[in-house]
Order: C-alpha cells, then sequence, then structure tokens
C-alpha cells in the first residue's frame, strides 16, 4: 500500500479544515491544501501498516511498545520517592 491510495480521504479530511467555525471564513489555499493532504495520506498509511500489530503490540503514550495492553512505565524519580515513603512507613 501507498500513501497515494489514501489521497482522496485526505483530501476530505483537509477541506473539512475549512469548514470549522475558527476557519471558515478563511480562503482555502489549493496549495496548502494539497501539502496537508500528503501528510495526512501518509500517516493514514502508516496507521493502515501498523494495524496487523494491533494484537501483538501495544502502544504507550510515550510511544513505547509492549506485548501487553497494561505495562506502566514509571520514572526512576517517581520509584525512588515510592521506596522513600515505603521507607518511611517501616
Amino acid at each position: 500500500m501507498s500513501s497515494e491510495m489514501w489521497m482522496d480521504e485526505a483530501r476530505q479530511l483537509t477541506a473539512q479544515c475549512w469548514c470549522d467555525d475558527e476557519t471558515k471564513d478563511r480562503v482555502m489555499d489549493p496549495v496548502l491544501a494539497e501539502s496537508v493532504a500528503r501528510r495526512i495520506a501518509w500517516l493514514i498509511d502508516k496507521r493502515v501498516n501498523l494495524w496487523p500489530l494491533r494484537d501483538k503490540a501495544f502502544i504507550h503514550d510515550d510511544g513505547g511498545i509492549a506485548d501487553s495492553p497494561w505495562r506502566p512505565k514509571i520514572p526512576e524519580w517517581v520509584y525512588k520517592l515510592g521506596s522513600q515513603v515505603a521507607d518511611f512507613k517501616h
């Protein structure tokens, strides 16, 4: 698959930006719209290509990938603070 395959959908999404309340008074710039649509098509293509991984990989908010849906990443300073609190309670 290539991002060209998604250009029609990407163009529609891009055109909708000029229909939003905050932008409907603007004149569409076709060159800018086409440039934005190419980037949207590229993102759609990347997402579609990652779709088969949905059962095997989970992407965290920080971009990390895990093999299960819940693998919290605790920054080192939070872990140290937790250790200090635990030691204080004893």
